[in-house]
């Protein structure tokens, strides 16, 4: 399926993307500003495989040849579940043209067609909200978005080390509490594989069952983020602040001083990490979902 969206400099294509569009998504991000896996051109190629591997899509938007828009998504494997919308990029030049509206409703006109429940999105809070709301997304909610600078370990930890999980024992069914908590076999995938290339400051992974009192969790880290999973649908507060310390202890064992953390408030605002982390930067990280009608 393709849609034509016209335009004062012509007619812009919405289409699937193809092999042969990746050095051409990799060429819009230069003209902008190139980020995360759009950096070199092999970056981009192994991010396009990846992508591949765990059911993801990419879709673009071309105009004479060029792209000058661009998404992404990681669909489940139920279609009872929320398509992940990743990333929504259009080039500069273009911006506030409603190329990115259109090309939002492109790919949720092909999601539902394939029987998917909905779309969900964690959204830039300030700029891009508003293009999602006229699409059709509400805002769900808000959580903590942190980066953090390591400054020390804490001792005394009552964490016991069971077990270490490598690239083909993903654990299934399991709860994210800390974390993005969708396109799992993405996050998983991506932290073994760029993680052994050494890619984007990855490193490990470090993925460790552990047992904190009668609970039991696993802890991925990254070199970049902390995952923390276990089967109940939530742990204590001052459980999650001994599995994220036990992270930051595990970062800090390996020469890593910087964590990205993705939590929920009610548990941020429950927990004192503030003798071994120092906050460089706290934002909102917003939440925005939407349902296809049947």
């Amino acid at each position: 399926m393709q849609q034509y969206v016209y335009a004062n400099e012509g007619r812009v294509l919405l289409r699937e993307a193809t092999e042969d569009d990746i050095s051409k998504i990799y060429e819009m991000y230069q003209d902008t500003t190139p980020k995360l896996w759009w950096k070199d051109e092999d970056l981009s190629k192994f991010h396009a495989n990846l992508l591949k591997e765990v059911n993801g899509r990419m879709f673009v938007a071309v105009l004479d040849d060029a792209v000058i828009g661009y998404a992404e998504l990681i669909l489940p494997e139920s279609t009872e579940e929320h398509v992940y919308l990743v990333r929504l990029e259009i080039h500069d030049d273009f911006r506030r043209r409603k190329f990115g509206i259109e090309l939002v409703r492109y790919t949720a006109i092909i999601m539902k067609g394939l029987g998917y429940e909905g779309y969900i999105t964690w959204p830039n809070t300030d700029k891009s909200k508003g293009l999602y709301k006229k699409v059709g997304l509400k805002e769900i909610k808000e959580e903590p978005q942190l980066s953090v600078e390591i400054v020390a370990q804490r001792e005394n930890l009552e964490v016991e080390k069971i077990g270490e999980l490598n690239i083909s024992e993903r654990p299934q069914d399991l709860n994210v509490m800390v974390g993005c908590p969708w396109a799992r076999d993405y996050t998983w995938l991506k932290s073994f594989k760029a993680g052994q290339k050494k890619l984007l400051n990855y490193v490990g992974p470090y993925v460790h069952q552990v047992k904190v009192d009668n609970f039991e969790a696993v802890v991925l880290f990254n070199g970049r983020s902390v995952y923390i999973c276990a089967q109940e649908q939530e742990l204590p507060a001052q459980i999650i602040e001994q599995l994220l310390a036990y992270a930051s202890n595990l970062a800090l064992d390996n020469d890593v001083e910087q964590l990205h953390i993705n939590i929920e408030e009610a548990i941020w605002s429950e927990i004192d990490l503030s003798d071994i982390w120092e906050i460089e930067k706290e934002e909102e990280r917003l939440e925005m979902k939407m349902d296809f009608n049947r």
